[in-house]
């Protein structure tokens, strides 16, 4: 439900959104029997004159609301969640809708409230052949006034308009999102960008800002210390917080969570986030620097010279904390694991300079697999992302032959067996079956 003030108070609205059974449905088994909707009722709605009139509202109307992909023309048609963008100009609030299918695919869908207002002003009356009364179905009245007995019959008979309120889709994800929050951002540029915070059934929630060029998916937060389903998630914008709840844990989350580009201009400009910018060598929230000149860029393509020293081959973001010694013993089995930070950028083990596994952008690991351990294995292994122009060094792990040099006897050993157990294997193909793309 949401109340939308109109530029004159009596006619102020309130706009309910909800799923109902398809009244289509059961003469048309193509239909889906669940169908969602959007209702308007006259905020200052007082009932009718008649006792049965008095106690129902009497300015009640709804039409279907319609979320397409017009290029695949997938229907998607379960209302799942509605967040409202408030405007100065009540005419150019927006109000973003979530969607799902029968396939179990998401949607995001934008409407604005003058497309719906317009729709339930203008459209005819779903089967309604008869005369428009004086007093038109859906009119808000002044003062004590209320809607006239041949008014009510009408919209108490015929309450849907003929209209559908169809919505711009902003995308669709084989993700199966359950809730859906809004927040508008002033960036560095002093345009203002919508970011979705979209909850996922698996307990995550994907941040997604809406580029001129359209959305990018660009970053995925685990909110809890171990995996639980979302109960409730609510954005608190005099804060900039994110506050998440599940059966066990509430959590406060910082909106500008610039930490997770690291403190390098390049992962910081290309993360396209825009709350964060870069500035003193740090990638620092814009928040805390309202005056200064932090360098952002939120464009799919990043200009190559944006920063003042651009990483256009190896990167130098290795820390000594992003290197390992791991002992593997010979004809061992063992697997290098590199999380995949960006959802954009391509990950490459190296290994005396020579790429032995590739991963392309969409998913959470990049893995490489070592069925037999032999000396020629032996050695570092570097993990590094390129996404555009920006090369940067993720992790480096050196791999030693526990023969070679006692000063290794306590550094972490791999335990690997030469047959490791089904549920290991399983677990890791588990890894990388998980993809992460929006489409």
């Amino acid at each position: 439900m949401a109340p939308i003030q109109q530029e004159e108070a009596y006619d102020d609205k309130i706009y309910f959104f909800f799923r109902e059974d398809n009244p289509d449905w059961p003469n048309n088994p193509l239909a889906p029997r669940k169908i969602s909707r959007v209702a308007q009722v006259c905020k200052g709605d007082k009932g009718g004159n008649g006792s049965f009139s008095a106690a129902k509202w009497t300015t009640l109307l709804k039409s279907m609301l319609v979320c397409v992909d017009s290029a695949t023309n997938r229907n998607f048609d379960w209302l799942q969640d509605v967040f409202i963008v408030e405007s100065d100009k009540w005419l150019q609030t927006k109000i973003y809708g979530l969607f799902l299918n029968e396939w179990g695919y998401s949607a995001v869908c934008v409407y604005s409230v003058s497309d719906i207002s317009e729709g339930f002003k203008t459209s005819p009356l779903k089967n309604y052949s008869g005369k428009t009364p004086a007093v038109r179905p859906g009119q808000c009245l002044q003062g004590t006034e209320k809607t006239p007995p041949e008014t009510f019959k009408v919209i108490d008979s015929y309450p849907e308009v003929a209209a559908q309120m169809n919505g711009e889709i902003i995308f669709y994800s084989k993700h199966r999102y359950q809730q859906l929050g809004v927040h508008q951002v002033q960036a560095a540029d002093k345009e203002n960008y919508d970011v979705l915070y979209l909850a996922t059934d698996k307990g995550s929630i994907h941040k997604v800002v809406i580029l001129p060029k359209g959305p990018m998916n660009i970053l995925e937060i685990h909110p809890f210390q171990s995996q639980a389903v979302i109960l409730a998630m609510i954005l608190d914008k005099t804060r900039n917080e994110l506050i998440v709840a599940s059966a066990n844990e509430v959590v406060q989350l910082p909106m500008a969570s610039c930490g997770a580009y690291k403190n390098n201009c390049g992962s910081c400009v290309l993360s396209r986030d825009p709350y964060c910018g870069w500035i003193n060598e740090k990638c620092t929230s814009i928040n805390e620097h309202k005056n200064g000149t932090l360098l952002q860029s939120l464009r799919h393509d990043v200009p190559r010279n944006i920063c003042p020293t651009s990483n256009n081959s190896e990167g130098d973001s290795s820390s000594p904390s992003s290197k390992e010694d791991l002992i593997v013993t010979l004809n061992a089995r063992c697997f290098l694991n590199c999380s995949q930070e960006s959802h954009y950028a391509d990950y490459t083990w190296i290994h005396n300079n020579r790429t032995v596994a590739h991963c392309t952008s969409g998913h959470r690991h990049c893995l490489h697999f070592i069925d037999n351990m032999t000396n020629e294995l032996y050695g570092e292994y570097s993990c590094v992302s390129k996404e555009d122009w920006f090369h940067q060094t993720v992790i480096t792990k050196c791999l030693k032959n526990p023969s070679q040099d006692s000063k290794f006897k306590n550094v972490k050993s791999v335990g690997l067996a030469s047959v490791p157990s089904l549920s290991f294997w399983l677990g890791l193909l588990h890894m990388i079956a998980i993809v992460f793309t929006i489409q």
